[in-house]
């Protein structure tokens, strides 16, 4: 029994220093929270009009749109550390260049609904777990390359939707 206890003890003071170091009270997460909050952003955009493309006929991406989009997407694809003035200046480019206000009002309303639901429900909505310790200690994050994560997955459905829809 004491062989247990001192395995046990050995086990859970590593894991509860580790618990200690990512509390969400942490000054550091809290900081990178607030930095790479632009890079969900950008992510949760794919999803967003991935979901206007299939809902929403009349607002759908024009060629041009599209092919435009599918560049940013590519040089997502290649980033291994997504920071958040590159996601900063590709949202920009999305909403200020690409995307007509209907389709951003489209999406803004998207967005307005998943935070509702987000905020309503269990999650804690900040997203990110263990890609936002990886970001702190200057590791490779893009949430948008986890297929294991929604951001990946809807990311991912959308590029090979544009993928598809532009023959490549």
């Amino acid at each position: 029994m004491k062989k247990f206890f001192i395995i046990t003890l050995m086990v859970l003071l590593p894991l509860s220093a580790v618990m200690a170091q990512s509390s969400p009270d942490d000054p550091a997460i809290i900081k990178a929270k607030e930095e790479t909050a632009v890079v969900f952003d950008l992510g949760r955009l794919f999803g967003y009009l991935n979901t206007m493309e299939k809902e929403e006929k009349s607002l759908a991406l024009t060629q041009d749109q599209l092919e435009r989009i599918y560049k940013i997407m590519v040089t997502i694809k290649q980033t291994k550390r997504m920071e958040s003035e590159n996601a900063d200046t590709m949202i920009t480019a999305m909403e200020d260049e690409i995307l007509t206000p209907d389709q951003l009002m489209y999406t803004d309303q998207l967005a307005i609904e998943k935070m509702a639901a987000r905020t309503s429900g269990s999650g804690s909505g900040g997203g990110g777990g263990g890609q936002i310790t990886t970001y702190i200690a200057g590791g490779a994050f893009n949430p948008m390359s986890d297929p294991a994560k929604t951001i990946g997955k809807d990311f991912e459905a959308f590029f090979e939707y544009a993928s598809k829809k532009l023959g490549k």
